[in-house]
């Protein structure tokens, strides 16, 4: 195996201890170092970029204004001291596709494991790029097992890879926001909930049931509204979803049992909070809200899918 797939499969499983971190979407740089004895935050960069730069695709180039971009992240650097040159990457979540599949057994071989799982993917998408990586975690369900499912291009990550080795920083980890967020998550005690990652051009929801993921899904904006509007003008798009989630798809779920969590990379959304609550009927948490870092309430939430890599 090359060194990039190694590193992607055992993300899961066996992540590296990293001290430093960044994320990156098309309206925002995210960064953060942490001390190495207490894990507590030490530096952090928190900067909006313009429209334009980076555009997240599972297809396509995401870095369009490499130059722009590198002027940002220079500021970034200095800002934040880092020594260390290994870091881990939150990139776009439009940049990746996740899956949940649930299997009655799977064979413990790898090569075979994959190729069950890459059959399943491609009922849902028959034309797989031929850089395609899967990267996975098994739960068990029942008598059998659920994957959950993350496939990524090599293409897409090198482009991030080499990006950051201008600066001399090897990304030694790359996920998406919505698997920082999940580590973030009190599962154990907290057994049915909800996640939603709102974005400028996309949401994602994240449903989980007695301590296990049974649902991710994710959704690009209505066009006319999606790429500039805000997120009031969003968040028809969003109650929908929900509503659709927890009404065909939530596997008996009682919403009124269930833990509402929120993050956004937008600004202006605790007016879409209220609204939500009335909305969908239930209580809406941010996932921030619970870091004990010596962040300001706002940095928690833009930061908390860099910080749930890194704690």
């Amino acid at each position: 195996m090359n060194l990039f797939w190694d590193k992607f499969i055992n993300f899961f499983s066996a992540p590296p201890k990293l001290l430093s971190g960044f994320s990156i979407s098309s309206n925002y740089i995210y960064g953060v170092r942490l001390s190495a004895k207490e894990k507590s935050t030490v530096d952090s960069y928190v900067c909006d970029i313009p429209d334009g730069v980076v555009q997240p695709s599972f297809i396509e180039k995401n870095i369009i204004k490499p130059d722009v971009l590198k002027g940002e992240f220079s500021k970034a650097a200095r800002n934040m001291r880092l020594n260390n040159k290994d870091i881990a990457l939150i990139f776009p979540e439009l940049s990746q596709k996740t899956f949940t599949f649930s299997f009655d057994s799977l064979p413990s071989a790898l090569r075979e494991r994959e190729q069950i799982i890459r059959f399943r993917i491609k009922k849902r998408m028959p034309f797989l790029p031929e850089d395609s990586r899967i990267s996975y975690d098994l739960f068990p369900k029942g008598s059998g097992l659920r994957a959950l499912v993350i496939l990524t291009r090599t293409n897409i990550i090198k482009e991030y890879e080499e990006f950051f080795l201008q600066f001399g920083f090897n990304v030694r980890k790359a996920v998406p926001p919505s698997v920082g967020l999940i580590n973030l998550l009190d599962i154990g005690s907290e057994k049915n909930g909800l996640l939603l990652n709102i974005e400028k051009e996309s949401f994602s929801l994240s449903l989980y049931k007695d301590a296990e993921f049974i649902l991710y899904r994710q959704k690009r904006f209505d066009f006319k509204t999606g790429g500039t509007g805000t997120i009031q003008d969003k968040m028809g798009d969003v109650f929908d979803e929900v509503e659709k989630t927890l009404n065909f798809t939530a596997e008996g779920l009682d919403r009124r049992e269930m833990k509402f969590w929120i993050r956004s990379g937008i600004e202006g959304y605790d007016s879409f909070i209220e609204k939500a609550e009335k909305e969908c009927e239930c209580s809406f948490h941010k996932i921030g809200s619970n870091l004990d870092v010596n962040l300001n309430p706002e940095e928690k939430d833009r930061l908390s899918p860099v910080l749930g890599v890194l704690l």
